[in-house]
């Protein structure tokens, strides 16, 4: 019989932790018996696409917290996991362990990009010391936080985030014409994509046949739209919205920039990378353990839209350079980053708790 594994989100749309869970899932499935617990989101098209088994929760708020547990406590009694893996949110593994208290618990920390970080590693750490058993950081910058933040280092484990390889293309919603420059984010301020826009405005006259895609939904798209008309560039920034299996569009791409202002790993720059496309990236977080500056990609300062178009600009203008740093990026990916390499060690993981 298979072991059971119980994948627990605190929300489910279509977004780096979500796709992370899926393609984890996919891969996963023929070892382990899987279902995925979560409030409602774009995402659960994905999961019945892939024939990931799911199960639908209330989502958890201060005045639903004795309704949640009760409602996870029925799905744990009755799908019996081995395992519970949580995602995104710790305080999830204290709920978890008031209702399950001889199942392994482990946590995936996939960052934290409010105001205040360190408060959030220090209640992940204290959390996870107390009540969980294993903590998967997907970056060394990570892990390093979280022992920073007082978790003990033989509960930390690095694993790289891993993506798959694809060679499936799908047109953009969008009509364009000449090159494009892309990116996939959660539109937030911490993704910093107002620089992105800011840098475009600079090149819109200089460089009539290029374009911007901002693929992506999240409370700051009406302002971003908004700074586009501003800038008098909306004629070719798009904003598609969020796409499902994003990373399909990707090859539409001649450049892919992530200007994140904070960024645990940026499993977006790995699906870029894949694909061959050149990478421009903030030097922040876990990117610089991804790009190798000059080498597999380009990195530049946050809060720097004159620096970042500069870049842009180098590669709108170099093809040779942008093909030379698609392959080798392309190579660091395979080398580091495959998807193949995260579920390796996942199971590794897994066998490991176990056999304890």
């Amino acid at each position: 019989m298979k072991p059971k594994i119980l994948y627990l989100l605190p929300y489910f749309g279509i977004a780096g932790t979500e796709i992370h869970v899926i393609e984890l899932s996919k891969h996963l499935k023929y070892d382990y018996e899987i279902i995925v617990v979560a409030p409602y989101g774009k995402g659960f098209v994905l999961l019945e696409e892939n024939d990931i088994s799911y199960r639908e929760i209330i989502p958890l708020t201060f005045t639903a917290v004795r309704e949640y547990k009760r409602r996870l406590k029925i799905i744990v009694e009755e799908f019996k996991p081995d395992i519970i893996h949580i995602h995104g949110a710790h305080e999830l593994v204290y709920i978890s362990r008031s209702i399950a208290s001889d199942i392994p618990i482990v946590f995936t920390c996939h960052g934290y990009l409010t105001s205040s970080p360190f408060i959030d590693y220090k209640i992940s750490a204290y959390i996870n010391k107390n009540w969980g058993d294993k903590v998967i950081a997907v970056s060394n910058y990570e892990r390093k936080n979280l022992i920073k933040a007082g978790l003990p280092e033989d509960k930390a484990v690095l694993i790289y985030n891993g993506v798959p390889e694809t060679s499936e293309k799908k047109e953009l919603p969008i009509e364009t014409k000449g090159l494009i420059v892309g990116t996939v984010a959660r539109l937030t301020r911490s993704k910093g994509i107002r620089y992105l826009i800011e840098a475009f405005s600079y090149l819109h006259n200089k460089y009539r046949n290029i374009n911007l895609v901002v693929i992506g939904e999240g409370e700051e798209k009406k302002n971003l739209e908004r700074l586009a008309q501003d800038l008098k560039i909306d004629d070719r920034v798009f904003f598609p919205g969020a796409i499902p299996d994003a990373r399909l569009y990707f090859k539409n791409f001649h450049i892919f920039v992530l200007p994140s202002l904070s960024e645990p790993f940026g499993i977006t720059i790995l699906e870029a990378m894949s694909q061959k496309i050149p990478v421009i990236a903030t030097n922040v977080g876990g990117i610089p353990e991804i790009i190798e500056d000059e080498d597999t990609g380009i990195l530049v300062p946050p809060k720097e839209p004159l620096i970042l178009a500069q870049a842009i600009e180098r590669l709108i203008t170099d093809e040779e350079l942008r093909l030379r740093l698609g392959e080798e990026g392309y190579r660091r990916y395979k080398e580091n980053f495959t998807l193949e390499n995260m579920c390796i060690k996942t199971k590794t993981l897994y066998r490991m708790i176990q056999n304890r």
